[in-house]
């Protein structure tokens, strides 16, 4: 019987049990101002989570991260933004680096991703922004430590 080394399986499993569509933005502002771009853009309502978003990075450093999440009565999918610099280190190191993640939740009947990014490339400060590719969200090991996903 063939087994997958550990870090792949981990890696496989990661893509298994979240389905999220994550899109990446590079934009050095401030989470509160990227926020409110967002909410301008968008009609949107991205309230702050009161709490900041923890997590382990490599060689046992906790770093804390914003988190804002889209509140939206009538909305069935869930969708959240998300710092990637935090007080102790990136959620995702490697170049490009973004500044934030947008992770959506059961948004394909609300969301057009191809018509966000072109939004989200229209304010004025930000650089870019793109689909992180499906192939490398095993990459991102934090996700698991979001409670909500």
């Amino acid at each position: 019987m063939y087994t997958l080394p550990l870090k792949k399986y981990k890696s496989l499993q990661l893509e298994a049990d979240i389905e999220l569509d994550i899109i990446t933005i590079h934009a050095q502002i401030p989470p509160h101002f990227m926020a409110w771009c967002l909410d301008d853009t968008f009609s949107s309502i991205f309230v702050r989570q009161p709490e900041l978003f923890s997590v382990s990075l490599p060689k046992d450093t906790e770093s804390n991260h914003v988190e804002y999440y889209w509140n939206d009565v009538e909305l069935s999918g869930q969708m959240w933004l998300i710092e990637n610099k935090g007080d102790k280190g990136f959620l995702y190191a490697p170049k490009p680096r973004p500044d934030f993640w947008i992770l959506m939740k059961n948004m394909e009947e609300r969301v057009e991703l191809e018509n966000w990014i072109k939004k989200i490339q229209s304010i004025s400060t930000v650089q870019t922004a793109y689909i992180f590719p499906k192939s490398k969200h095993g990459k991102l090991f934090w996700l698991k430590a979001l409670s909500h996903l």
